[in-house]
């Protein structure tokens, strides 16, 4: 079966809102999440990821102006404490009518780009839970609107769950089988990881509480 890749990036990057994500992952000390550290999920096509796509703040200095933008790891939030900026790069081997299923959908969510909004409420509410997110139309944050995108585009990771109650270090305890980089994201390769795609099969989640 021809297969083609689909890249998604965990990453954690010096923020207010990552400190937070990752504080309340590290709250209950007796069951900790494998990946606890990231706090942010971003979905693209191209090895070399400077050509991502995700929610997230689009000034580096205000939090409260975010949406959906597109990412490049050598820019912006990513260099911004560079000691501190790390990734985990999960590479997916999937079909080729999955494949165009994702890029046209990436390619419509990024042409109505103007109608949506960060889901901060959504985002609030599964830090002060830990499991419940809230769903809002048009309103989303990264790893929902990723899990959204995924499940729409015929790639299931989290089947029977809520998008809204899907936490970033989520991704990566369930794909740690497909991590072909983990380390700081200055040492990430500029030509990319080119590995033959492992096929992606959906094994079931089990969400950690």
């Amino acid at each position: 079966m021809n297969q083609e890749s689909i890249y998604i990036v965990a990453s954690y990057t010096d923020t207010v809102p990552g400190k937070l994500i990752t504080a309340r992952a590290k709250l209950k000390f007796w069951n900790r999440y494998d990946g606890d550290t990231y706090s942010h999920i971003s979905l693209s096509r191209d090895s070399k990821l400077n050509n991502m796509i995700s929610f997230a703040r689009k000034e580096i200095g205000n939090p409260f102006n975010s949406g959906m933008i597109k990412e490049d790891i050598r820019k912006d939030m990513f260099t911004r404490v560079p000691e501190k900026s790390k990734i985990a790069v999960m590479q997916l081997g999937v079909s080729l009518e999955q494949v165009a299923a994702f890029t046209t959908n990436l390619n419509r969510d990024w042409e109505r780009r103007d109608n949506f909004q960060f889901n901060y409420i959504g985002l609030v509410a599964l830090l002060c839970t830990g499991t419940f997110g809230l769903s809002r139309e048009n309103h989303y944050f990264c790893s929902q609107w990723a899990t959204s995108i995924l499940r729409e585009s015929g790639i299931e990771i989290f089947e029977g769950k809520r998008p809204q109650d899907i936490r970033p270090f989520d991704f990566y305890r369930v794909l740690k089988e497909y991590i072909i980089y983990e380390g700081l994201t200055r040492d990430y390769p500029e030509e990319g990881i080119n590995n033959p795609p492992k096929v992606y099969q959906y094994k079931g989640y089990e969400r950690g509480k």
